[in-house]
C-alpha cells in the first residue's frame, strides 16, 4: 500500500509538472504525429519511475541528508528529460526548451510551496494538531492540488499569455544554462532543504518564513525569464528597426536623386524627340512617337505636393507598371507636411512593398492608395486585392511574415506602427474576402 501511494504521488508531481511546462510550451508548433510522440514520452517516464522504485532509491534505509540529495539529483534528472521531451514534441530548440521546463518548473515549485504553507497553518496550527490528530494525507494531496490550479489561473494571464510562438522560437540565449542551475540550486535544492527542516521540527514562524523566501525567489527566477526573453526580443527588434529606418532614409536619398536625373534625361530626350519631328529630317512618325512613349513611362507622373511622397510613389509606379499591376492613387501631399521624409518614405515605402508582393499573386493585380486630410486628422488608406491560398494570419493585430526566414522578416509592420505611434497615430490592418486594407491615421 505504501508503494502503491508513493507511486501515486510521484505520478501526480509529473503531472503537476507537466502542467507547469505546458503553461510555456503550449505556444509552440508541435511536431508531426504528436499524439504518437506523446505516448512515447509518457511511457518514457512511466518507466522511468518504475526504474527509481525498483532500484530501491526511495528506500527507508537512506538517511535524511541522503535522500534529499538523491531527490535533488532525480529532480535535475527530470528537469533535463524535460527539456528533451519539449524538444521532441515541439519544433522549439534546445534553448526554448530550457525556457519553457526551468519557467514552468519554477511556477510548479511556486504551488507546491503554497500548497505547503496552507498546510503548515492547517496541520502544525490548526484544531486537529492541538487535539493531536492526525490529517489524512488524503487533505494534504486535495491543498497541493488546489494550489497548484490557484497558481497556474494566476500565471496564465499574468506571464504566458503575453507571450507569442514568434518570441519562444527565437530564444536562443545561453543564459538558460545558468537559469537552469538557478532553478536547481534555488528552487528545487531551497525546496528540500526546507521539507527537510519542516520533518525535523523547526518552529512553523521560522517555516512559514523560509516558504515566503521561497515563494520570492521561484516569482523572481520566471520574472528573470521573461524579462530575458521579452526584453531582449524588444531590444532586438528595436535595434532592427532603426537599421531599416536608417536604410530607407538612405534609399530615400538615393531614389530622390536617382530620380531627378532620369526627370532631367527624359525631359531632353522629349525636345530632342520634338526637334526631330519638327526639323524635316526623314524620321518615321509613328517610331518617334513609340519613343516618346517609352520615355513617358519613365517621367515622374505622380505630383502630390510632397517631395518624399512623390519620390516613393513615382519609384513604386515603376515597379507596379513593370509587375503589370494598376496603382491608383489620390494623395494630398500637403497634409504630410507635419512628417519628415525618411518617415513618409519608409512608411509608404513598406506599406507599398507589401501590396505589390500579395498583388503579384492575386487574380486581381491592383492597388489603391489614399492620403486627405479632414478635421485636423491624416488618414492613409492601402487596399489590395491578395490570393485567398495565402491568407494572412495575424498577431497583436499585424499581419505575420509568409516568409520562411521569420527571425529575419516582418519587422515593415512593426516599423510602420512605430512611425504611427511617433506622430500619435493608429495603425489597423485588416484582410477580407481577399482585401487587404491598412489604414494609419496620424
Amino acid at each position: 500500500m505504501e508503494l502503491l501511494s508513493a507511486v501515486l504521488s510521484m505520478a501526480g508531481l509529473l503531472v503537476r509538472v507537466a502542467m507547469g511546462i505546458a503553461l510555456f510550451a503550449g505556444a509552440l508548433t508541435p511536431r508531426e504525429h504528436f499524439a504518437r510522440r506523446m505516448l512515447v514520452v509518457i511511457l518514457l517516464f512511466a518507466f522511468s519511475i518504475a526504474l527509481v522504485f525498483s532500484a530501491g532509491i526511495a528506500s527507508p534505509a537512506l538517511s535524511r541528508s541522503q535522500t534529499y540529495a538523491v531527490e535533488l539529483v532525480l529532480f535535475s534528472a527530470l528537469l533535463a528529460g524535460s527539456s528533451l521531451a519539449v524538444t521532441y514534441l515541439f519544433d522549439a530548440s534546445i534553448w526554448t526548451a530550457l525556457f519553457c521546463c526551468s519557467a514552468g518548473y519554477a511556477v510548479q515549485n511556486l504551488a507546491s510551496g503554497m500548497g505547503e504553507l496552507v498546510w503548515l497553518f492547517v496541520a502544525r496550527t490548526g484544531p486537529n494538531a492541538a487535539l493531536g490528530r492526525e490529517i489524512p494525507a488524503s487533505a494534504f494531496t486535495l491543498v497541493t492540488w488546489v494550489a497548484t490550479i490557484a497558481t497556474y489561473a494566476l500565471t496564465y494571464p499574468l506571464v504566458t499569455r503575453r507571450l507569442n510562438r514568434r518570441g519562444l522560437e527565437q530564444v536562443s540565449d545561453r543564459s538558460m544554462i545558468m537559469m537552469m542551475a538557478v532553478v536547481i540550486l534555488m528552487v528545487i535544492g531551497f525546496d528540500l532543504v526546507i521539507k527537510s527542516l519542516c520533518e525535523m521540527g523547526i518552529p512553523v514562524s521560522y517555516a512559514v518564513c523560509l516558504r515566503i523566501v521561497h515563494a520570492f525567489i521561484c516569482v523572481f527566477t520566471v520574472w528573470m525569464e521573461y524579462e530575458l526573453l521579452v526584453n531582449r526580443k524588444l531590444a532586438s527588434e528595436k535595434d532592427t528597426t532603426e537599421r531599416l529606418l536608417a536604410e530607407r532614409e538612405r534609399q530615400y536619398q538615393q531614389s530622390r536623386e536617382s530620380i531627378e536625373a532620369i526627370n532631367i534625361k527624359c525631359h531632353d530626350l522629349r525636345h530632342q524627340i520634338r526637334a526631330l519631328a519638327g526639323g524635316g529630317a526623314v524620321v518615321d512618325a509613328s517610331a518617334l512617337a513609340d519613343v516618346a512613349r517609352e520615355v513617358d513611362v519613365y517621367d515622374a507622373a505622380v505630383h502630390t505636393g510632397n517631395e518624399a511622397l512623390d519620390t516613393i510613389l513615382t519609384e513604386k509606379s515603376l515597379v507596379c507598371q513593370r509587375e503589370g499591376i494598376t496603382l491608383t492613387c489620390v494623395a494630398d501631399g500637403a497634409a504630410l507636411d507635419f512628417m519628415a521624409p525618411a518617415d513618409i518614405y519608409a512608411l509608404f515605402g513598406n506599406a507599398l512593398d507589401n501590396a505589390i508582393e500579395a498583388a503579384r499573386r492575386a487574380s486581381r493585380r491592383s492597388i489603391s492608395l489614399v492620403v486627405r486630410r479632414t478635421m485636423g486628422v491624416t488618414s492613409i488608406s492601402v487596399e489590395n486585392y491578395f490570393n485567398l491560398a495565402t491568407q494572412p494570419s495575424f498577431e497583436d493585430g499585424l499581419p505575420q511574415t509568409t516568409k520562411a526566414d521569420k527571425a529575419n522578416h516582418g519587422f515593415g509592420m512593426r516599423s510602420m506602427r512605430a512611425i504611427a505611434e511617433r506622430y500619435g497615430g493608429t495603425l489597423v490592418a485588416r484582410a477580407e474576402d481577399g482585401t487587404f486594407c491598412l489604414d494609419i491615421m496620424l
